[in-house]
């Protein structure tokens, strides 16, 4: 158990609805963006660095292209490209997608403590949606909001505020849990308690996330869900 999670006090019963990221928090699929980005865009005679490619991690294409290309492209050129980009993604994700080792327990915990669950991803709805299907999510995931739907994506906190109106609910009611600096800083801004669970998350770019583990398996000793008869209702 890291530092982080020890020095942390998080009550889950303070609280009404989950929202998760997706993608590096509930299921690997980075390094199939990876690969569909740099697939397409060598297309257009552009190869994007580890740096860059790890920069945008977690957030949606427009600042991604806009910098590999020098300029803000026209919004017909980056729909075409985050077009080729997103079905090039189509054809490796069945393959190469496979869940977080202790994601899927974690969050049917929640369930069982009677906590609503979203998600709230960069990717489009399609791989949202596929994603869900593979892990069997689907009877317990009650709302799922695609960044690549909304006028801006993460790190901006529209996202998560749009997910908490969907869900009709006040930033205190619900925690966000995501694995990227830009996710993170988009559920802080929202308002929302952050939780930061992967590789690299209890370095000190998580610093503003008050609760920080290097795997599930920490939130399971620290943050474990309790029997729903412990939430509080008049949240």
């Amino acid at each position: 158990m890291t530092q982080q999670l020890r020095e942390a006090t998080f009550d889950l019963t303070r609280y009404r609805a989950a929202i998760f990221d997706l993608d590096g928090t509930l299921v690997h699929s980075e390094h199939v963006w990876e690969k569909a980005k740099i697939e397409v865009t060598a297309r257009y005679g552009k190869r994007p660095s580890q740096a860059l490619l790890d920069a945008h991690v977690g957030r949606g294409l427009k600042d991604f292209l806009d910098e590999l290309f020098g300029m803000p492209l026209t919004p017909e050129m980056r729909r075409a490209i985050g077009d080729q980009i997103g079905a090039e993604a189509d054809i490796w994700l069945e393959r190469m997608r496979e869940p977080v080792p202790g994601a899927k327990d974690w969050l049917l915990g929640l369930v069982d403590a009677g906590l609503r669950i979203a998600i709230c991803s960069s990717s489009p709805r399609r791989h949202i949606d596929g994603a869900v299907e593979m892990l069997g999510l689907r009877d317990v995931v009650e709302l799922t909001v695609s960044g690549a739907e909304l006028p801006v994506g993460k790190p901006d906190p529209l996202p998560f505020l749009t997910t908490l109106n969907e869900l009709n609910l006040p930033a205190h009611a619900a925690f966000a849990v995501e694995d990227s600096v830009p996710g993170a800083r988009s559920a802080h801004g929202a308002g929302l308690f952050t939780i930061a669970v992967g590789p690299g998350c209890t370095g000190p770019a998580y610093d503003f996330c008050p609760l920080r583990g290097e795997s599930f398996a920490d939130l399971m000793t620290t943050a474990r869900p309790l029997h729903k008869s412990a939430i509080n209702p008049a949240i």
